[in-house]
């Protein structure tokens, strides 16, 4: 018994980091909250909380109301929630797609070699894509428009032309972030039983008839875990591609600014840390509603699929 409680007592002290990081960083920064339904108007000299719960009076929701209420924000909203649908289809379809068919490849060395090729990306920063991107779409020495040129056509002003970027987005967004969802699944894969294969194989199954009724039934679980996560995240999105990537230029920001890059320049460039608080609020709080919202239809369809 006492060497039970030496044990736990030696692995309770080493949670002891976690928990205090986690105070410091996630639990503590909560009371920043306040900022959402606050007009903050600091006074020079005063702390952070004389300003904020003393300095700055109370405003409700004006904050929240001034978000919908204000037009191009409700088109920075649709734009994220457009964006995201396409990432959250594309982001099950073509991994999925792509780890079915490398479970078919035979040798190790192609498909390791494939595997390294497609989950590179995902470890690249965002400051390194956007100017490979650049590279590409630069109008004087870009690759794209030195092609274009070869062939007789005009150079096209990439960053001047809005029509091309939501296509643009989505390439390089599905390029960077599908093959770490590919080693997920390629995982999942490990743990299916062959021997249903061979079964298959000698009642005359064909590739697509097992895919169909052996593979993605195998699947279903970690295809719904992700699913659950990534409509949890239909209001967030990823900062540096629809930051970095466009170069933040603004004759295309129609297309490419998102609620997260929105709320960026809202404190950056004015300084507005009650709206952005809000916006921000407005996140978390809608990605929660719709986790557990979706995570209850997943239970109420497939039982064994939901997260909890």
């Amino acid at each position: 018994m006492k060497r039970k409680t030496h044990e736990s007592r030696q692995l309770n002290l080493m949670t002891v980091p976690v928990v205090i990081w986690y105070a410091l960083f996630c639990y503590l920064p909560l009371f920043g909250v306040a900022f959402a339904f606050k007009d903050f108007t600091p006074k020079p000299g005063r702390s952070l909380f004389y300003n904020l719960f003393v300095n700055s009076p109370w405003v409700g929701f004006r904050n929240f109301s001034y978000l919908f209420r204000n037009p191009q924000s409700r088109a920075i909203i649709l734009n994220t929630l457009a964006y995201n649908i396409v990432f959250l289809v594309a982001g099950i379809v073509i991994p999925v797609l792509l780890a079915i068919l490398l479970s078919e490849v035979h040798g190790k060395l192609f498909s390791g070699i494939v595997q390294m090729i497609l989950v590179l990306p995902y470890f690249l920063s965002w400051v390194i894509v956007g100017y490979c991107v650049y590279g590409f779409l630069a109008t004087d020495h870009g690759q794209i428009n030195s092609i274009l040129r070869y062939f007789g056509k005009s150079a096209v002003q990439w960053y001047q032309s809005p029509q091309y970027w939501r296509f643009i987005l989505i390439l390089v967004g599905i390029w960077k972030s599908c093959g770490y969802s590919l080693i997920i699944y390629l995982c999942a894969l490990t743990s299916v039983d062959r021997t249903m294969y061979e079964a298959a194989v000698i009642d005359g199954a064909g590739f697509l008839t097992m895919t169909r009724y052996i593979t993605l039934p195998q699947l279903r679980p970690t295809i719904a875990t992700i699913l659950i996560l990534s409509i949890g995240s239909l209001l967030n999105s990823d900062f540096g591609l629809f930051y970095q990537v466009p170069m933040n230029s603004g004759a295309i920001q129609g297309v490419t600014q998102t609620l997260d890059v929105y709320v960026y320049k809202a404190l950056m460039q004015q300084a507005n840390f009650s709206f952005s608080s809000a916006a921000a609020f407005l996140q978390s709080a809608v990605g929660c509603v719709l986790l557990i919202l979706s995570n209850i239809i997943i239970r109420k369809i497939d039982p064994d699929s939901a997260m909890l």
